[in-house]
């Protein structure tokens, strides 16, 4: 058997047909291999509760008892139904004791295995991949699709939907982890499900404030606004964005790197498009994308700033980086002072046009 790869991997996990006997799941998406897995144990033994059907090992409980996986496939299920066995953080040095288990004579048993990055001359995943009933299953980085239809498959087991916009930001701000992702949305339900107007309100509707509120570091919005503050150069909100952050326990020397790396963002595609290339093909070309909710303030810095001043721009915030590290005056006063400047040039810019 082949390694099964995309849609076929979800459907193989979530029912593993009878032909396969054991399912290999494994890959650096430690989040998706751990899901997979978990829902092919859960259907072939009904719940993961009940004891007598599932048995969960870990890798070094082999080390010990290396006859121990080959007992569990044979034995029977004390009340009747198919058992299920979970081997966690398997690798090619328990590869004797898996061909044990494989060989040996098995009752009415799933084997699953999960295991991390297996490369491609992988003893392990040669056995696998190689037996008409067994099933090799990789799990890779997931992309903006399938994270999507997790979210949502997700939600909506729990009575929620995200609107679009909190979407957006919930996978950008939490990136493919999918256990991270999972913790996530669960401290989201219990957060939103104190705002739910009324029991009979058919689904929790989740909005971008919301999220935000919730969803991973707060700090990190903190910081989108300050840096589109200190672009555009709004002088007030500068003050007000950078005093968030700080009371956030943001550091100086972040919130400087922060602002520099997006004026290099900023000079890369304002260099660009001074030669003729398209702004907008190259603000959609960027990685990682820009939060379509920022895309204005991002447009709007492009005609403020030229290359010229954003090479300006990131001198003084590579000064003060500098002067927070050596002059042991006080950071918060050195940030202020530079990204203050900064913005009060943006503004000015502003005035005259």
């Amino acid at each position: 058997m082949v390694a099964i790869k995309g849609t076929n991997a979800d459907q193989i996990c979530a029912q593993p047909p009878a032909q396969f006997r054991a399912l290999l799941v494994y890959g650096p998406n430690l989040g998706l291999v751990r899901e997979r897995a978990k829902k092919a144990v859960t259907y072939a033994a009904g719940c993961l509760s009940d004891t007598f059907r599932v048995c969960e090992l870990d890798a070094h409980e082999l080390k010990e008892d290396s006859v121990r996986l080959a007992d569990e496939v044979a034995a029977i299920s004390f009340g009747g139904g198919r058992r299920a066995i979970w081997l966690k953080n398997a690798g090619d040095k328990l590869l004797k004791p898996i061909n044990n288990a494989l060989e040996s004579e098995a009752g009415d048993t799933l084997l699953v295995i999960e295991s991390g990055v297996l490369a491609p001359k992988s003893r392990l995943r040669k056995v696998f991949e190689k037996s008409p009933d067994l099933a090799s299953i990789p799990c890779y980085e997931d992309d903006t699709s399938t994270l999507r239809a997790f979210i949502r498959e997700y939600l909506n087991s729990e009575n929620a939907v995200l609107e679009d916009d909190a979407m957006e930001w919930v996978i950008r701000r939490l990136g493919n982890d999918r256990m991270l992702i999972k913790t996530e949305l669960e401290k989201l339900i219990i957060y939103t499900s104190n705002k739910r107007k009324s029991d009979q309100q058919e689904h929790i509707l989740i909005s971008l404030q919301l999220a935000s509120e919730c969803v991973g570091d707060s700090s990190q919005l903190s910081l989108e606004l300050l840096v589109d503050a200190v672009g555009i150069g709004e002088l007030i909100n500068i003050e007000k964005y950078l005093t968030l952050a700080l009371n956030e326990g943001v550091q100086p020397i972040t919130i400087i790197r922060a602002i520099s790396r997006h004026f290099s963002v900023l000079h890369y595609v304002s260099g660009l498009a001074e030669e003729g290339e398209s702004l907008d093909k190259l603000i959609t070309s960027l990685r990682p994308p820009i939060f379509f909710k920022r895309l204005k303030a991002f447009r709007k810095q492009t005609t403020i700033w030229t290359p010229l001043r954003i090479s300006q721009a990131l001198d003084i915030l590579m000064k003060s980086e500098r002067e927070c590290k050596t002059t042991g005056l006080p950071a918060t006063e050195i940030c202020s002072r530079a990204i203050l400047r900064i913005g009060t040039a943006a503004h000015s810019v502003q005035r005259q046009t």
